[in-house]
Formats: C-alpha cells, sequence, structure tokens
C-alpha cells in the first residue's frame, strides 16, 4: 500500500513538472522551425537559423536597449525605496502605522494592470500633459513601472528586516563607524538576500510588462513589440534566450550552494 502511495505521489511532481516544462521546451524547439514569409507557422517544417538571425531587425535592437535601460533603473529604484522604506518601518514605534502601512503596501498587487495604468495616464496628463517626445516618454515608463513593482519590492524587503538585529548596528557605532556605514555594515548586508530577489523580480517584471508601458508611454520595447500585429517567430527565440539565460543562472546558482554547504 505504501508503494502505490509513494508511486502517486511521485507521479504527482512529475506531471507537474511536465506540464510546466513542456510549453517551455516546445517553445525552444518550434524557435528554430522555418516559418512561411516570417510568420508563425504552428506544423514543424524543418530546422532553420533564420529566426535566430532575424531577432533584431524591424528596430527591435532599439526596443531591447529601450526594454534593459527601463530594467536596470527600476531595479535601482526599486530597490532605494524598498529598503529605506523597510529600514523606516523597522524603526517606526507606532504598531498601528506599522500594520496600516504594510497591509496597505499589498493592495496594489492585486490591482489589476489596466486600472494602474489608466490611473497613472490621469496624473501624467493632469501635471505633464500630453506625451510629447519619445524622451519625455521614456521618463513616464520608468516611473510607471516603479509605482507597479514597488509593493513587490516593499512585500520582499519588510518580512527580513523585522528581523534585524539592531544591537548589530549599535555595536557597529561602538567599533567606531558613524550611523551610515555602520547601516551600510550591518543592515544593508544582512539586506542582501532580499535585496537579490528585489532585483530578479524588478528586472523580470519590467522585462515583461505589456499593458502598463503601452497605455502611459510612447517607447517602443520588446513586450509592446511582441504585441504588435500578429505574433511573429522571435517571440519563441527571446522565451528561448530567457529560458537558457534561466537555467544556466540556476546551475550555477545550485553549483555555489552546494560547494559552501560542503
Amino acid at each position: 500500500m505504501n508503494k502505490i502511495v509513494n508511486f502517486f505521489k511521485r507521479s504527482y511532481v512529475y506531471l507537474i513538472l511536465i506540464a510546466v516544462y513542456v510549453p517551455l521546451i516546445t517553445g525552444a524547439i518550434f524557435s528554430f522551425n522555418i516559418t512561411i514569409k516570417g510568420q508563425y507557422n504552428s506544423v514543424w517544417a524543418g530546422f532553420t537559423w533564420n529566426n535566430w538571425k532575424t531577432l533584431f531587425d524591424e528596430r527591435r535592437d532599439v526596443a531591447f536597449v529601450n526594454t534593459l535601460l527601463i530594467a536596470i533603473l527600476v531595479s535601482f529604484l526599486v530597490v532605494v525605496l524598498s529598503i529605506l522604506s523597510a529600514y523606516a518601518l523597522y524603526k517606526q514605534k507606532n504598531k498601528v502605522i506599522k500594520s496600516f502601512v504594510n497591509s496597505s503596501s499589498k493592495i496594489p498587487l492585486v490591482n489589476p494592470d489596466n486600472i494602474t495604468a489608466l490611473g497613472l495616464v490621469l496624473v501624467f496628463g493632469l501635471f505633464f500633459g500630453i506625451i510629447g517626445v519619445e524622451k519625455e516618454g521614456f521618463i513616464r515608463v520608468i516611473v510607471a513601472h516603479t509605482v507597479m513593482i514597488l509593493p513587490y519590492g516593499l512585500s520582499l524587503a519588510i518580512p527580513r528586516s523585522e528581523k534585524f538585529n539592531n544591537n548589530l548596528y549599535e555595536a557597529a557605532q561602538d567599533l567606531g563607524y558613524n550611523k551610515f556605514f555602520a547601516w551600510l555594515k550591518t543592515y544593508f548586508i544582512y539586506m542582501i538576500p532580499s535585496i537579490i530577489m528585489i532585483v530578479i523580480v524588478s528586472t523580470v517584471l519590467s522585462f515583461d510588462d505589456y499593458i502598463i508601458t503601452h497605455v502611459v508611454s510612447n517607447t517602443p520595447t520588446l513586450g509592446t513589440k511582441m504585441y504588435e500585429g500578429e505574433f511573429k517567430p522571435w517571440g519563441l527565440v527571446l522565451g528561448t534566450v530567457i529560458l537558457f539565460i534561466v537555467i544556466f543562472g540556476n546551475i550555477i546558482y545550485t553549483f555555489f550552494k552546494a560547494k559552501k554547504e560542503k
């Protein structure tokens, strides 16, 4: 009986893994599929590198640079705002205020992106008017992505921040560090795992966003390019590249983690 139960337990895990990875692997395989006039072909017609060679055609190279710059700047802003906010909340003595801020910061997480986008359009229009040039749109999309992703950063920073031992900070000051360097040597270093997760989440969310970017800005990104007209094979190529990066990063992380445990 135990063998049967264990078999079904293992089978359940395997089925979940298959359901997750089959679409990813299929997309990676079909990124090498021959296409008809550059359109997506759902039937395997043969192996080709053409889809990969045309990845940055049709100004997608500009969209890629925009996407990368936006992700980097937004990640930096979200990390700074999240860490400072989490520390300020940690130092807050009033439990009512702490509870209110902590709970209210999670509300935007369940707010639909289209509602957030429309609200941002109204705010930008009220204070800055209609988008005039592409550079102005670039700044707006950075602000919009920061607003969208900041609640995720707070949800990752606050729980770890609340477990910080303030005695470490005081001990650093006793050793001769001023307040700022004592904070860097203790609290900031303690928060590095959360900072890494915030950077990863911020980059992924910014990289993947379409609704907010399309509504509030005229800046082309890979997200907006992907939804222009019909779906094209370069989207599969991009997904395959990201999949390989994630797998490679996971292998490196697992290797160093196993090495550290030894």
